[in-house]
């Protein structure tokens, strides 16, 4: 690949973000526009919007006739209401796409370029909570391999560990006849999952608490950790892995859901391409080899461990509790 090629890509992304965040996508998804009327409604420079909206042109993303400017087909699902909106999504990736800006900085000195998930939770929580939104339309768009290879049986309970807006957990039920999950994360999620899939059941709780939180004799027949392990060092990934193994009835499974890098680490290529972006996103964080996970689930006690991949770039290791 030419790597002339590349170092352009950046003017493509910016002008996806531009549209989505200015409410352009929004002002062309219905009804052609001139410049002008584009402008006036986002509040925006017309001789910016004219070019803006060039822009989108020349990507496919919009089209040109009498009327002004509108969406074409496949610039569409930029636009919010959209019935597949990629805006939020575009919203995610534009905020990690300054953080990739600071790569050579980590490169120097090894350091992540922007704060803890749990601090920009704090800090914004609306943003944050896009954040989560966003990565349910991902999982909604890529996330449908768990399932098949998780190859949980029900009936039975999960605890969903982190996650979030529980993409991954709603999948698994749908997937797992009687199976019954309840998503565990700080009380500030809780409002997206009721919003995203309120047929699950939610449990604040906390990675950092003893047990996540939950009381001593609770037990459950799974546990999912779906990609909390990369955003953490390689010692409290044991710790997570620990802790989790420790909530499960004897006989229960333990699921690793991961973007797991080759044990060279040099693949497969989006893992490595992720693994640079735990580099810049998580202190600590990274793409961990798979023999580097499998050993946490090892010390951890479990059994009969089993990596699969399929298609897509995040493996599920799959480990069982011992029995008495």
């Amino acid at each position: 690949m030419n790597p002339l090629d590349l170092v352009t890509a950046y003017q493509q992304s910016a002008v996806v973000a531009a549209a989505c965040a200015s409410g352009v996508a929004d002002a062309i998804a219905t009804e052609p526009r001139t410049p002008e009327a584009v402008a006036a409604a986002c509040g925006t420079s017309p001789r910016a919007t004219r070019a803006l909206l060039g822009g989108l042109v020349a990507l496919g993303l919009a089209g040109h006739g009498p009327a002004g400017y509108a969406l074409s087909a496949d610039g569409a699902p930029l636009a919010s209401d959209h019935h597949e909106s990629v805006a939020l999504i575009v919203a995610k990736e534009w905020f990690f796409y300054q953080a990739w800006a600071g790569l050579p900085e980590s490169v120097g000195d090894g350091h992540a370029r922007i704060a803890p998930w749990r601090d920009r939770l704090a800090a914004d929580p609306g943003r944050s909570l896009d954040f989560l939104r966003a990565l349910d339309d991902l999982a909604a768009r890529f996330g449908g391999e768990l399932p098949g290879l998780a190859g949980l049986k029900g009936p039975g309970r999960l605890l969903d560990v982190g996650g979030g807006a529980g993409s991954h957990a709603a999948a698994l039920t749908r997937a797992v006849p009687g199976l019954e999950a309840t998503v565990l994360d700080l009380p500030a999620v809780e409002p997206v999952l009721h919003e995203r899939h309120p047929e699950l059941a939610f449990v604040a709780g906390d990675l950092d608490r003893p047990r996540f939180g939950r009381p001593p004799a609770e037990r459950w027949d799974a546990v999912l950790l779906a990609n909390v392990l990369h955003d953490h060092p390689a010692g409290r990934c044991q710790a997570i892995v620990a802790t989790a193994a420790g909530l499960l009835a004897p006989g229960g499974t333990l699921l690793v859901y991961e973007w797991a890098l080759d044990d060279d680490g040099d693949g497969p290529p989006a893992v490595a391409l992720f693994d640079l972006m735990m580099l810049v996103e998580n202190e600590g964080g990274a793409a961990w080899p798979a023999a580097q996970l499998t050993s946490w689930l090892e010390t951890a006690g479990l059994t009969g461990i089993r990596l699969h991949r399929g298609a897509g770039p995040i493996a599920v290791l799959r480990a069982t509790a011992p029995r008495p």
